[in-house]
């Protein structure tokens, strides 16, 4: 049965807020060039500019909220690219959330959001799903663990004694977000080993919750906010330094998102990206020798949401032996997009492929990337392209340099 338009005032709430940001969008098509949905098959509904007349038209009751609307808003993977590209400013990807939230309000979640945001909620739930994330993702074993099984570092690193204390720099809590927690573990104990060698007591406290980033993709901001408000109250207890991740999807939600769903009354934790948090103690430690030519990868999240392309690259380039060659198109989505992995594959897969081509053309020995998430999926596009090339997460090469220098 077809949803009938609902009369203006009804339950159009959240998208009403962007009116007057809805009416900014000339339909000039800047959003198109860089839309990697887009990109993949030059249907027009899948466009920014498209997604942004259906979302107008669903507001003035021209349009139902559908299942090929809500297909349309699932095909976004969030990269941000078409709010880079827009002359005029208009929030694309604050529109596109309210109108997923808005359209689950409407039309139900329907049985598949609702069983991802149950196991997404609940963390035995995602240890016991972990086994089955590559069915899920439709991704081959080894590109979703990325090598070697590891177990995941230790959920409370023992408190030192005084005397070790004293020689410490401090305390730092370390948030590993459900991809590295459940799937690339190995990540996760590099990055407490790299701030271990560099002289930080690291904490990783017990009942971190997911980040709430694949929620808010699924348009449930309840959801998200409940866990939000978990981590955010965990956080607080700890005292340390420093709050980093090394996914920076993590640390944009975290940065962007929290304020929105704790309110202005509460306290969101600051969640540092890795990058920037070693770029600023780079002077403090000596890296050693790694003998790679590498090309990267810039993540969404990390370059354009967080805007630590540069910094990134500088961290690489200032480990000995690193040759660092630029692909094509490096700041372009690889198409995992989060959700969109799931419920979309074909076009996710589409993406991938145009960019494990422009990786394989670099001729590197290595793609390093600040994603975990991204390292997944550039992993499963070069092995379905043939390439052995290695896809490497920033910290496993940082950790091979301070390593190299003992």
């Amino acid at each position: 049965m077809r949803n009938k338009p609902h009369a203006p005032g009804s339950s159009r709430q959240v998208l009403d807020r962007h009116r007057q940001d809805l009416s900014r969008c000339v339909r000039c098509g800047s959003c198109s060039a860089v839309c990697p949905s887009f990109l993949a098959n030059r249907e027009e509904s899948r466009s920014p500019r498209g997604r942004m007349a259906m979302i107008s038209a669903v507001l003035e009751g021209r349009l139902p909220v559908s299942k090929v609307y809500g297909d349309r808003l699932e095909t976004c993977t969030g990269c941000l690219a078409c709010e880079d590209a827009c002359p005029s400013g208009v929030p694309v990807t604050t529109i596109i959330q309210a109108a997923r939230e808005q359209a689950v309000d409407e039309r139900g979640p329907g049985i598949v959001k609702s069983l991802l945001t149950r196991i997404l909620s609940n963390e035995d739930a995602l240890r016991a799903s972990a086994c089955l994330a590559p069915l899920m993702l439709h991704y081959r074993v080894a590109s979703v663990r990325g090598g070697p099984q590891q177990t995941r570092p230790r959920r409370i690193v023992q408190a030192s004694t005084d005397a070790e204390e004293r020689e410490r720099k401090g305390r730092v809590v370390f948030f590993s977000g459900c991809a590295i927690n459940y799937h690339q573990p190995g990540l996760g104990q590099s990055a407490v080993s790299i701030l271990s060698r560099i002289g930080y007591q690291v904490i990783i406290p017990d009942g971190l919750q997911c980040c709430g980033r694949p929620l808010l993709s699924l348009g449930d901001r309840k959801a998200a906010g409940e866990l939000a408000a978990k981590n955010a109250a965990l956080l607080a207890a700890v005292r340390a330094d420093a709050i980093v991740t090394a996914c920076a999807s993590c640390a944009l939600t975290f940065t962007r998102e929290y304020p929105k769903l704790l309110g202005p009354a509460a306290t969101v934790p600051l969640v540092l990206d890795l990058h920037g948090f070693l770029a600023a103690q780079r002077g403090r430690f000596a890296a050693g020798p790694v003998n790679r030519t590498i090309t990267w990868h810039d993540s969404c999240h990390l370059g354009r949401g967080l805007g630590l392309a540069k910094t990134a690259r500088e961290l690489l380039r200032s480990i000995p032996g690193i040759r660092l060659v630029e692909m094509r198109n490096p700041d372009r989505c690889c198409g995992f997009g989060g959700v969109m992995r799931l419920t979309h594959h074909g076009i996710s897969d589409g993406i991938a492929d145009a960019k494990a081509g422009d990786i394989i053309a670099t001729r590197a020995d290595a793609v390093v990337t600040g994603c975990p998430g991204c390292r997944m999926q550039i992993a499963d596009g070069l092995r379905r392209a043939g390439s052995d090339i290695a896809v490497l997460h920033t910290v496993q090469v940082i950790e091979e340099a301070l390593a190299s220098s003992e």
